[in-house]
């Protein structure tokens, strides 16, 4: 476990004073502690989190038919009796802890949209209604670039520019987009990508969550990572983590709730973005490498790790 004195040194974000509401500072505190530990959240992304208040944050979840595909990331696990699970249900757990993550920097919770199914919002974690959500089985097309056009509608476009906080959207896939009715579309979402972000970098970031191997699916993210502004790609737990370890080097601590984190922050910090491609500098190494040894065991919640 992160040793107390570690602990003390990680600040939670400081929220405007709303007189309608009685803050518990020390509770609060204590909160953003706790979690940090459960999901053995790094320092350097702990320390970066706090950027997240300035954003309102969206979850758009791929509920097509194709979810429903067996994932692979139970080859990984120890447990020969391990019961495989979809990548719908991978991405479940995904979400309850992004939304609890995030739910300590925007203080009303996060929006789940689905492309086929009505939306969830003001998700704060583990819930009912996200329970109730993910209840029925993924079915149908992938109209991501519809579904992306609608929240960009309700949540920036129809809200007065002084009232509205920046705007960051995951969206978690396993394929290409796809219109109404079926048709390849990725012409389609790159427009919106491209042209319906708002005027002013930084205001709109997205990052897409890989959810499947299969690289010709998501070739084109991979393209697009690397020509669209203010975009980030992030792999299944596995490959990002390997990844990461060939740049950083095998003492670089990064947890599931460091993916997560990676998730939340790639597209808006840059040094974050590159941890996949250029090794940070030394000091911060030897912060996170410090912290890494003064833990006692591993990350014992069960895997989000889509594939």
């Amino acid at each position: 476990m992160m040793q107390s004195s570690r602990l003390n040194e990680i600040k939670p974000p400081e929220y405007s004073f709303d007189p309608t509401t009685v803050i518990d500072e020390d509770s609060r505190i204590t909160q953003f502690k706790e979690l940090i530990l459960k999901h053995e959240i790094s320092n350097l992304m702990a320390l970066k989190l706090r950027k997240l208040e300035a954003f309102d944050i969206v979850i758009i979840a791929d509920d097509s038919g194709s979810m429903q595909t067996k994932s692979t990331s139970n080859l990984t696990v120890s447990d020969p009796f391990a019961k495989t699970k979809t990548r719908w249900d991978e991405l479940k757990e995904t979400v309850a802890i992004v939304t609890e993550i995030a739910a300590l920097l925007d203080e009303d919770g996060v929006d789940i949209f689905f492309l086929n199914r009505p939306p969830v919002r003001n998700i704060t974690g583990p819930s009912a209604a996200l329970d109730a959500a993910f209840q029925p089985k993924p079915t149908g097309y992938t109209p991501i670039t519809s579904t992306l056009q609608a929240v960009l509608h309700e949540k920036w476009h129809g809200i007065a520019h002084g009232d509205r906080k920046k705007l960051l959207i995951l969206i978690a896939t396993d394929g290409q987009p796809t219109t109404s009715t079926g048709q390849i579309d990725k012409e389609g979402l790159k427009r919106v990508l491209v042209h319906e972000r708002g005027n002013v970098p930084g205001e709109i970031p997205v990052c897409f969550l890989v959810c499947t191997d299969d690289d010709y699916e998501i070739e084109y993210l991979n393209e697009w990572d690397n020509v669209i502004l203010d975009l980030d790609v992030v792999d299944d737990y596995f490959t990002e983590r390997r990844q990461i370890i060939e740049v950083q080097g095998s003492q670089f601590p990064f947890s599931r709730g460091d993916w997560v984190c990676k998730m939340l922050l790639g597209a808006i910090d840059p040094e974050i973005d590159a941890l996949d491609e250029t090794p940070i500098n030394s000091a911060a190494r030897r912060k996170s490498t410090q912290q890494s040894k003064q833990k006692s065991h591993s990350n014992s919640q069960n895997g989000c790790e889509i594939s």
